[in-house]
């Protein structure tokens, strides 16, 4: 399985300094390639850290290996663009206390929101079409939960989803992404999207609480291998009516 860890800041708010410290603290796997920009090259820590140093949130920077794991900087182009930062990676490497990611979102008043959730499901849950992952080693468990998904048969027979039938696909909207995760963090800047009221007074998560800085920390289940189960299915659905994910994605997508 592989975790991933998603954060969401305003425009040009990490700098070279945090996304170095980001890189030397959690990443864990050995890269292969770096991409800035559009300029892609083998990877060479110590001249590619250079570059992510002098560079910044200023351009989009990818770090990637020959199993999946990355770690990435974009600046999104949706309406209101905002930084969106990544990292996948196996979870035998790769498992964030909250204490760390409080002190990562801590880093910035401009942050909006962070999820960390298992990598297998969100992917399933959003690709739109089977060819995404039908070569990827995806758990069962996971690929039956598409078996009430509507789709239709594309190039080669192969299914293209309607993936507004899946309560855990990720969406881009302007300010942020919108996911339903197995934990998840919200910054007075997601507060303009949704109250922090509304977000504290849902019912169905296994722990909701304010944070001292102000965010707001949610776990929606109880463990981040089980995101298929019908339990924490219902979760998810209940999380995305409570919030209005659809009428967020209608107004801001």
């Amino acid at each position: 399985m592989k975790i991933g860890f998603a954060l969401s800041f305003e425009k040009n708010s990490m700098n070279g300094t945090f996304l170095s410290f980001l890189y030397k603290k959690y990443v864990k796997f050995n890269p292969y390639s770096f991409t800035i920009g559009h300029k892609g090259a083998a990877w060479n820590e110590k001249k590619h850290l250079n570059e992510i140093q002098l560079a910044g949130g200023e351009k989009d920077i990818s770090i990637i290996d020959l199993n999946r794991n990355i770690f990435s900087i974009t600046t999104t182009g949706s309406q209101h663009p905002h930084q969106s930062f990544l990292i996948e990676q196996d979870s035998g490497i790769f498992h964030p206390t909250n204490d760390e990611v409080y002190e990562i979102i801590n880093w910035s008043k401009t942050f909006i929101a962070g999820y960390l959730y298992n990598e297998e499901y969100t992917f399933v849950q959003s690709s739109e079409s089977e060819t995404l992952f039908e070569h990827r080693d995806i758990p069962k468990e996971i690929l039956m939960t598409l078996k009430n998904t509507p789709y239709k048969l594309g190039v080669f027979d192969k299914k293209k989803y309607n993936t507004r039938f899946n309560p855990g696909r990720s969406v881009l909207i302007s300010h942020t992404w919108l996911m339903v995760a197995w934990k998840m963090w919200f910054g007075e800047q997601f507060f303009k999207l949704v109250p922090r009221e509304r977000i504290l007074s849902f019912p169905y998560a296994t722990e909701i609480k304010e944070l001292p800085s102000g965010q707001v920390y949610v776990q929606l289940y109880d463990k981040i291998e089980e995101p298929h189960t019908p339990d924490n299915i219902f979760r998810q659905w209940k999380w995305r009516e409570w919030l209005d994910y659809d009428g967020l994605e209608e107004k801001y997508g």
